[in-house]
């Protein structure tokens, strides 16, 4: 009974020792945060730092909280933090419910429900990241330039495909999403698809030019190769789903083709008419091309090909590609 006791001691201070250890690395990273950000231009202040949660987690906030660059600037009252003591690679960053954001000569006001970060590093040398995820309830963005957006809620994920290295999982599900005005009648100038967009549902595969791990010493790879499962998109009266595969070369240019279905085709080519995106005078064409696309339940099955550069709504150029790189 003795060494067991003596055994149980033991184990209690050992355990301890490690839990302020880690402690104490934590009170000191916002230093070492603010040194790396300095370099990269960025000043960074934090009010003060505390640490709870013995024994069982790690409790980390930071109050008043502000990075600032030479074209941005950012500032919470509160970030949190929290890590499992017996898992301090899975952590999770609470945002504040009110930020402020200064960019391209705007002041933003940034406001959230429950907005959460998670992330889990494999206990590996390599320390791989394994899987995170965004969480964002009711949210809005308001600017002092007199537009504003928002969304109901946002739920992404991202995680490390199995036995693969630099191939990632991602899903991605959004409701109640609300453009600028300014935007919204870009799009849809007539008003046909209502204030909001509903709902964005989608998973998919990346595949990166190189792991996520400890190699990249602040730069993101490159992405290689997008494998679109299911991407569907709700906005008042239209659903249009897309499925394909993507490849991008080494200039950044995509190749490939997204298959794109809808039943309200119709209203979607009268949209990209109104828009602009389509001219005028092709309306006849792209609407007899379409038809014959149609399949018996009436659902439009039209490729989306990316190739030298150009995109084509099935034989017919309808602009050029972005960058992905």
């Amino acid at each position: 009974m003795y060494r067991l006791t003596m055994i149980v001691i033991f184990a209690v201070l050992l355990f301890s020792g490690y839990w302020f250890a880690a402690s104490q690395l934590l009170q000191a990273a916002p230093d070492r945060a603010a040194r790396l950000f300095a370099a990269e231009g960025v000043e960074m202040q934090v009010g003060s730092v505390t640490t709870t949660g013995f024994p069982a987690r790690f409790d980390t906030g930071l109050t008043d909280l502000r990075l600032t660059h030479a074209a941005w600037a950012w500032q919470g009252a509160r970030l949190d933090m929290q890590a499992d003591s017996l898992r301090p690679l899975a952590a999770t960053v609470t945002f504040p419910p009110e930020q402020t954001l200064r960019i391209a000569g705007q002041s933003l006001r940034v406001t959230s429900q429950d907005w959460q970060i998670s992330a889990a590093i494999q206990p590996t040398t390599r320390l791989a990241f394994d899987r995170g995820s965004l969480r964002m309830g009711n949210s809005e963005v308001v600017s002092d330039a007199g537009w504003q957006t928002g969304l109901g809620g946002l739920v992404a994920t991202i995680a490390l495909a199995a036995d693969q290295e630099a191939i990632y999982d991602t899903t991605i599900a959004a409701d109640n999403i609300t453009f600028p005005r300014l935007l919204r009648d870009q799009i849809d100038p007539q008003g046909t698809l209502g204030p909001q967009l509903d709902a964005v549902r989608g998973t998919a595969r990346l595949t990166l030019a190189r792991p996520l791990d400890r190699s990249l010493q602040g730069r993101l790879p490159d992405l290689d190769h997008i494998a679109l499962d299911d991407l569907q998109i709700d906005w008042g009266p239209v659903t249009v789903q897309m499925s394909g595969d993507i490849a991008v070369d080494a200039a950044g240019m995509p190749a490939g083709v997204i298959m794109l279905r809808t039943l309200q085709w119709q209203t979607v080519i009268d949209l990209l008419i109104t828009s602009g995106i389509i001219d005028a005078g092709l309306a006849q064409t792209v609407t007899r091309l379409a038809g014959f696309m149609v399949d018996g339940d009436g659902v439009l099955n039209i490729p989306l090909a990316f190739q030298d550069g150009i995109m084509l709504a099935g034989p017919m150029p309808i602009g050029p590609v972005p960058r992905l790189r």
